[in-house]
């Protein structure tokens, strides 16, 4: 009996440190797409929490890639634009007058910086990649880290 009520407790007190993290990126559109795409063939999601991520200072990092999928792409330019309207900073690079890569700083949620980046790719073969990334760091330096990790 007093196993279990250990147990219970650990759970619980497990499932409350992962729970506000994933809830901060159920108000945004985006998340639509991890779960509509997630299990589809031909598409690859990673999600990382906490220890996972040590060295990172991330608290989540959720991304998706999905390759030769046009209606996927336009599906998540529609839910990018939607977040944008609540975005900080945006950054955009315009290709035949289609955003190809999108970088929005969104308003922090609780004491976590939110960062989404999108990029399509046409060679060899169309590839979209959609990151979602939660921080206790300032989105510019979550960026820079990034970068400097590559």
């Amino acid at each position: 009996m007093r196993s279990i009520k250990k147990y219970l407790i650990l759970t619980l007190l497990v499932g409350f440190g992962i729970v506000p993290a994933l809830q901060a990126q159920n108000d945004l559109q985006i998340s639509r797409v991890f779960d509509q795409y997630g299990e589809k063939k031909g598409v690859v999601m990673v999600e990382l929490t906490d220890e996972m991520l040590e060295g990172y200072d991330f608290s989540l990092f959720k991304s998706i890639t999905i390759t030769n999928n046009p209606q996927a792409a336009d599906f998540i330019r529609n839910c990018l634009v939607k977040d944008e309207a609540g975005a900080k900073k945006v950054k955009q690079v315009v290709s035949n007058g289609i955003p190809t890569s999108i970088y929005l700083q969104l308003p922090r949620k609780n004491e976590l910086y939110r960062l989404i980046l999108f990029n399509e790719s046409f060679k060899p073969e169309q590839k979209i990649t959609l990151i979602y990334i939660e921080s206790k760091n300032d989105s510019e330096d979550v960026l820079k880290l990034i970068l400097k990790k590559k």
